[in-house]
């Protein structure tokens, strides 16, 4: 998926995320999957993009706003490749009074070998949640 814009609509499901490559198996069915240049505004409404259960998904220089759960979730799967995007929960430049009341999670991976280089996590209550066993974190 390349270019273009998604934003939640005021009924959107607060549970579910824009973008979500879910497997109806336990197998992994997602492999090769390529995210780029794309603006994803969850308008208070979930999240961004969940990868569950995929191999070898690379998000490339994506925005990801107004999330309440989690910008970018990964669930199982292995290798997936975050790079040169942007995410937040609430869109500032830094000193924001609420945020102290920030409640998303801008990336929360729940896995194995996957990496995240050179991504702005500028809002969230936590930045990066890692549970899982070798994963890389350069660059944030």
């Amino acid at each position: 998926i390349h270019g273009g814009s998604l934003r939640a609509s005021d009924d959107f499901s607060g549970n579910g995320h824009l973008i979500e490559l879910r497997s109806s198996s336990s197998s992994s069915l997602y492999e090769y999957i390529t995210l780029k240049e794309l603006m994803l505004d969850s308008n208070f409404r979930g999240g961004g993009i969940a990868i569950i259960n995929s191999i070898r998904t690379t998000v490339d220089n994506c925005y990801i706003s107004h999330f309440t759960t989690a910008g970018i979730s990964i669930q199982d799967g292995h290798e997936t490749y975050i790079r040169n995007s942007f995410i937040g929960q609430h869109i500032n430049i830094g000193g924001d009074d609420r945020e102290k009341d920030f409640s998303g999670i801008g990336i929360n991976i729940t896995g194995n070998d996957n990496a995240v280089t050179d991504v702005v996590i500028f809002s969230a209550s936590i930045g990066v949640m890692v549970q899982g066993q070798a994963n890389m974190l350069t660059g944030l």
